[in-house]
C-alpha cells in the first residue's frame, strides 16, 4: 500500500512543481523509489498528533492528499535532527517536531515534517533548494528578520539555498510535505 501511496504523491508533488514553474526539481522525482527507513524503538511525542494532521490535511486541502499521506506518515520512520537535539530552541520543540524522509538520492529527497500545535519552528537554512506542500494553513516566516504571515494549506512555498525561514501552527497540528534538490545531505541549521 505504501509503494502506490508513494507513486501517488511523488506524482502530485511533480505536477504541482511543474505547474509552480520549477520543471527540474519535478523531473528529478521520477528518480525516487520509497524506501522505508528504520523505525526508531520510541518516536518522537508529536507522532501522537499525527492521526489530528491527516484530518487537517483531508479538510483543508483535500481527502485525496490525505489517503495518500496516511499510509506513508503512519509507516514513516519519524526522527529528529541531530543538531536539533543537541540544541533546541526551546524546552518544548522537541516535544512538538519530528521530520522523515521517504526516499532520496544524492540530488533529491522527499519527505515529511510534522509540527505539532503551538509550535514555532525558528529561522533556520540549509544549503538545498526547498519546496514545502503545506497540508494545513500555518504561518511562514520567508526572511530574517522579517514577520510571519499566514500561507494556505495545498499551496507551494519554496525557499533558495541558504533562505531563512521558520514556520508557527496554530491550535493544530500540521504535516507539511517537502522536496530538497541540491545538497540533501548536509541538515538544516538554525540562524
Amino acid at each position: 500500500m505504501t509503494e502506490a501511496a508513494f507513486g501517488a504523491l511523488r506524482a502530485r508533488l511533480a505536477a504541482v512543481l511543474a505547474d509552480g514553474g520549477h520543471p527540474g526539481p519535478a523531473a528529478l522525482l521520477g528518480r525516487l523509489a520509497h524506501r522505508p527507513g528504520d523505525r526508531p524503538a520510541a518516536a518522537p511525542p508529536v507522532v501522537a498528533h499525527l492521526d489530528d494532521a491527516l484530518v487537517r490535511t483531508g479538510e483543508e486541502v483535500d481527502a485525496a492528499l490525505a489517503e495518500t499521506l496516511a499510509p506513508l506518515a503512519r509507516a514513516a520512520a519519524w526522527q529528529q535532527t541531530a543538531s536539533y537535539v543537541e540544541n533546541p530552541p526551546d524546552a518544548t520543540f522537541l516535544d512538538l517536531y519530528a521530520h522523515a524522509t521517504l526516499a532520496e538520492a544524492d540530488d533529491v529527497a522527499l519527505g515529511l515534517v510534522l509540527l505539532g500545535p503551538g509550535v514555532h519552528y525558528p529561522p533556520h537554512h540549509h544549503p538545498a533548494e526547498e519546496f514545502y506542500l503545506p497540508a494545513g494553513s500555518i504561518r511562514w516566516l520567508h526572511a530574517a528578520g522579517g514577520e510571519p504571515a499566514p500561507e494556505p494549506a495545498g499551496v507551494l512555498v519554496h525557499h533558495t539555498p541558504w533562505q531563512p525561514h521558520a514556520m508557527t501552527t496554530g491550535d493544530r497540528p500540521v504535516l507539511l510535505v517537502y522536496v530538497w534538490t541540491g545538497p540533501v545531505g548536509t541538515p538544516s541549521v538554525f540562524v
